[in-house]
């Protein structure tokens, strides 16, 4: 179980922030205090204020809660209204409200920034808090903003029902959340109807009730929307449940209020009073509920059967002895390192190998000249900003930087909602010397207003959270309509989301404490998979364009993890999703928000994770490459190299690194081999990106300069592809070799210890380019 936690709890009345809150306890945590905000005293009446952000009906009746709950309560009225209606949060300073609760006029303020006051005040009273808990499930409009005040406030998010009707379940169903509710004894009574097929007979209805929930999925199936309430159909208000009602539950009946009518189809309740049904002598309510309470499953099916093939492999056979590249070491620094390269394409630019070896041994101080740099030549040379950086390459001479380096960088990327999306590894002394940082960066030159980020920083059971200067994903748009879209996703290490620590040893069936049986590797390189494919269906990904697995450990296995990781990103590209489009609208997506459906003239609704095919083999067509042109080949699989590095972060023993393609078709060309080296062509859509994947092995240290060598590959890859024109573009060269001279490469280096390619075999080098045509 990972670090315990104080945490108050954000709660409206409705069952989501409750329920959350269970999932907070069954974690270890405290729930220290309850935070409420409430109408501003003005506004109090038959109205609901139909907030994006804070849920209004029924409030009057949560100062009952104060006497019936045994954690304090703290409420705070709303200030303003939601001035900032971007659907990622950040807030400027002026957005942000005084600490002290003092407010600006009711129109020049945005509501958002309501929490900061009311959080300062309970840390007042409770300095041991050091978190707080939401109900998102699947709105990021309510996440960032409860992120931005939480992060700014010291206090840890935490949201454990994100993303939960695309997690793991025994019989995964659209109204799967409230059955679990139902399970642990939660009652919470719809206090408000919005939506076609619910009528006003439904108000005080226990919607965690089978004949509620059943006859909520036949209204949603009719008209469209969210059995769960996500768009706004309904709203709800706890009334019972477990560990929190030990005292007594409320006591509300229509006769207790009244129904208003709103516009069509929408009515709510407004309550004068309500009474409190005591418990006889307080007894206590007995804890079984966290017996009941299903915590999903780590691993998905398809990685379940994943994990169980690299068991059975590495049970039925045995690797032979190691056969090691020719050099592992980096005797010599490489030359002109000292200055960047910059190689432009026709909508990105690439700042590559950024150090300041000059500033002196401490991290600290290259990282400030790195930035400084990047900023000068963003604004000078290339009239763009930090905004505008899109993927980041972090190579450190040691983990033990990271924290110093991370703070320089943080600071660099701190003026907006999404930083980039990032990979940090530690190559030692593969890094020239006095270089301690070394980064590259990737800067888009398409119009931001175009990318989509995936940037989530609370603590759930879905992915690791970005606690850091990092989003998860940024997708930047291709082509003249910008439809189709490259995605840049972070280097994912095997993290337990809920707990963020690094697994280590097998999973038990709730994912919360590892047990002791000891799969190592194989779960390692399994968990931090699911992270990648999780994200990449988040960010509508269908293929990915290839794929780096950097890895750590001692010679005498390293061959063995090489394997094990060209193994599971074959077999999981088997696993041919039979799901297909559903024929009605799920708004119980992932990607399902009531911002996006109501702010955006182009919504439309999505499918759910689970609905999403990725790989989806309909947008890839393979061909081969002979003297007499191209002729269709055999089964489609992304590129693949596996990478050995010094560390990682966390010292897992695995990280991830993808980059996907949304909505686009790709070719693939048939390997090409000849004389150790290995070409993969991939055309992206109608020839707008081509990349080449190759690999290089070369028998002796005397055979061929590295240099030489890529420059031979080169020409090979432009005479078998000379349909693609002149092969210029960006490149990536991971060596284990010393590069004598980089002159008119101008490519991105990455220094590793051994590289290995998707057939076990090891190599000298892989060099991936992509040009734009």
């Amino acid at each position: 179980m990972g670090r315990q936690l104080n945490v108050i709890g954000l709660i409206s009345g409705g069952k989501d922030s409750f329920f959350s809150l269970l999932h907070c306890i069954a974690n270890g945590h405290t729930i220290t205090a309850l935070a409420n905000l409430s109408p501003p005293s003005h506004a109090l009446g038959d109205d609901d204020l139909n907030s994006f952000m804070y849920q209004t009906v029924g409030h009057t009746l949560i100062p009952l809660y104060s006497l019936l709950l045994p954690i304090p309560l703290y409420r705070q009225e709303i200030s303003g209204t939601s001035i900032n209606q971007a659907k990622e949060y950040y807030a400027t300073p002026e957005d942000q409200l005084p600490r002290d609760g003092t407010t600006r006029a009711a129109d020049a303020s945005e509501e958002a920034e309501s929490m900061m006051a009311l959080l300062h005040r309970i840390k007042s009273h409770h300095p041991e808090a050091n978190a707080v808990c939401s109900g998102a499930i699947l709105s990021s409009y309510q996440r960032t903003r409860i992120e931005s005040v939480a992060l700014r406030m010291q206090l840890i998010p935490l949201a454990y029902l994100w993303q939960y009707p695309v997690l793991p379940s025994p019989a995964p169903r659209p109204d799967g959340l409230l059955e679990d509710m139902a399970a642990v004894g939660l009652d919470a009574r719809i206090v408000k109807v919005a939506s076609g097929g619910l009528d006003e007979d439904l108000l005080l209805e226990n919607v965690c009730a089978e004949a509620t929930r059943s006859r909520l999925m036949k209204a949603m199936k009719r008209f469209g929307g969210s059995v769960l309430g996500e768009g706004g159909e309904f709203e709800t208000f706890v009334v019972d449940g477990p560990e929190f009602f030990s005292k007594g539950v409320l006591d509300i009946k229509k006769q207790d209020g009244k129904i208003i009518q709103g516009g069509v189809g929408e009515a709510w309740m407004t309550f004068a009073g309500s009474a409190v049904k005591w418990n006889d002598g307080e007894q206590e309510k007995e804890r079984d509920w966290l017996e009941k309470l299903r915590i999903p499953d780590q691993l998905d099916m398809a990685f379940k059967r994943l994990l169980d093939a690299l068991d059975n492999e590495a049970r039925s056979k045995k690797l032979p002895p190691i056969s090691l590249p020719v050099s592992l070491s980096f005797p010599g620094r490489y030359e002109r390192l000292d200055q960047s390269h910059m190689s432009t394409g026709k909508h990105t630019v690439r700042i590559v190998n950024m150090c300041a070896p000059f500033e002196g041994d401490g991290a600290d101080k290259q990282m400030h000249m790195i930035g400084h740099n990047l900023t000068r030549i963003l604004a000078q040379d290339l009239q763009q900003s930090l905004h505008d950086v899109v993927f980041a390459t972090i190579l450190l001479r040691s983990m033990d930087d990271f924290h110093t380096v991370n703070r320089g960088y943080s600071a660099l990327f701190s003026s907006g909602p999404n930083p980039p999306a990032r990979v940090t590894v530690a190559c030692a002394d593969g890094l020239p010397d006095e270089v301690n940082v070394m980064i590259s960066f990737i800067i888009s030159q398409r119009p931001r207003s175009l990318r989509e980020h995936l940037h989530v920083q609370s603590m759930s059971y879905w992915t690791p959270a970005n606690i850091g200067p990092y989003s998860q994903a940024i997708s930047v748009p291709l082509g003249v309509d910008y439809k189709s879209k490259i995605v840049y996703v972070a280097g994912q290490i095997p993290l337990v989301p809920a707990a963020m620590e690094v697994v280590r040893r097998e999973l038990p069936a709730d994912g919360l404490v590892p047990s002791t049986q000891d799969t190592g590797f194989r779960l390692q390189t399994t968990l931090a998979l699911q992270h990648l494919w999780r994200i990449g269906k988040a960010m509508s990904v269908g293929w990915w364009i290839g794929a780096i697995a950097f890895l750590v450990g001692g010679q005498d296995d390293l061959r063995q993890k090489a394997r094990t990781t060209a193994l599971a990103w074959k077999t999981i590209h088997e696993q041919r999703d039979d799901a297909g489009s559903p024929s009605e609208i799920d708004t119980d997506s992932p990607d399902f928000d009531v911002w996006e459906q109501q702010h955006k003239t182009d919504w439309e609704p999505v499918t759910r994770d689970e609905d999403r095919t990725l790989p989806d083999f309909s947008q890839v067509s393979v061909v081969g490459t002979n003297r007499s042109g191209f002729h269709h080949a055999g089964p489609a699989l992304p590129p693949f190299f596996a990478v050995e590095v010094a560390q990682l972060p966390r010292d897992s023993e695995i990280e991830w690194q993808g980059l996907g393609l949304s909505q686009s078709s790709v070719m693939i060309f048939e390997t090409i081999s000849e004389d150790g080296i290995t070409i993969t062509v991939c055309s992206i859509g109608s020839n707008e990106i081509v990349f080449g994947f190759i690999g290089l092995s070369m028998k002796t240290a005397i055979e061929l300069d590295l240099a030489a060598q890529i420059q031979r590959a080169l020409a090979i890859l432009h005479k078998r592809c000379e349909m693609f024109g002149s092969i210029e573009g960006h490149q990536t060269i991971y060596t284990t070799r010393k590069i004598d001279a980089i002159d008119g490469l101008n490519a991105q280096l990455v220094p590793c210890k051994s590289i290995w390619n998707i057939d076990g075999g090891s190599l000298d080098a892989a060099l991936i380019i992509e040009f734009e045509l």
